[in-house]
């Protein structure tokens, strides 16, 4: 009876012949055991990707900068921009930094959501330009673009035209409700991605929250699929 071999990685497939691989990750903050760089170590840890993060909550920049300085990395980079369509903005700072965005919060919906109007109140608010990603030489040669930035993302592709035409996998949060006032849907999303040739893989980690006075488990934080 013949065994079934291990499944073997691309670069290891590839080995020496492997491309470098550009990642754009904006909204690139660090959550600790929920940090959504996780998803780039084992790309990082071959040294066969390079990472340019964006994240204007300069506090948390800061951090990202400060722990790969402690690393001893050299492919990753993490400016303090708020990356979108290249128009000027009102940058909503919330409670939790995570939650900032270029959006104002729906506060009206979000309370009707078990904990989590409360991971979403506005602290201060700041005047600022965004950058399109199709204007910024370091991202030129992007591979793999993940955005996680509260609503923002369509305003993101929509100042990338000309760099989605290389991109080979666009990784994006998506909602199917305004959790920010006036944010693009899921329909949105999908509907611009596809006018540029994109097609819709797969929906992981796909998670909500409960309406009150419903509970998922004993834990209101509980995600269900």
């Amino acid at each position: 009876m013949s065994q079934t071999p291990p499944p073997i990685s691309l670069a290891e497939l590839l080995g020496k012949a492997c491309p470098m691989i550009t990642i754009v990750d904006a909204g690139a903050m660090d959550l600790g055991h929920a940090t959504e760089g996780n998803e780039h170590a084992p790309l990082l840890k071959r040294k066969i990707a390079k990472v340019i993060g964006f994240e204007p909550v300069k506090a948390e920049c800061d951090k990202l900068n400060a722990k790969v300085a402690a690393s001893g990395s050299k492919a990753e980079l993490y400016l303090p921009y708020a990356v979108g369509d290249g128009s000027r903005g009102t940058f909503h700072i919330c409670n939790h930094a995570m939650t900032s965005s270029l959006y104002e919060p729906n506060t009206k919906l979000l309370k009707l959501f078990q904990n989590l109007e409360e991971l979403v109140r506005v602290v201060k608010t700041e005047e600022m330009d965004t950058k399109r990603l199709d204007d910024l030489p370091e991202v030129a040669e992007t591979d793999y673009l993940k955005l996680d930035i509260q609503g923002a993302e369509l305003d993101v592709l929509k100042g990338a035209t000309n760099l989605l035409k290389r991109v080979v996998v666009v990784n994006t949060e998506v909602e199917f409700l305004p959790l920010y006032k006036d944010q693009p849907l899921f329909a949105d999303v999908d509907t611009f991605l596809r006018a540029q040739g994109f097609v819709l893989h797969s929906l992981p980690g796909c998670v909500g929250r409960a309406f009150k006075p419903m509970q998922n488990g004993r834990n209101v934080n509980t995600p269900f699929n």
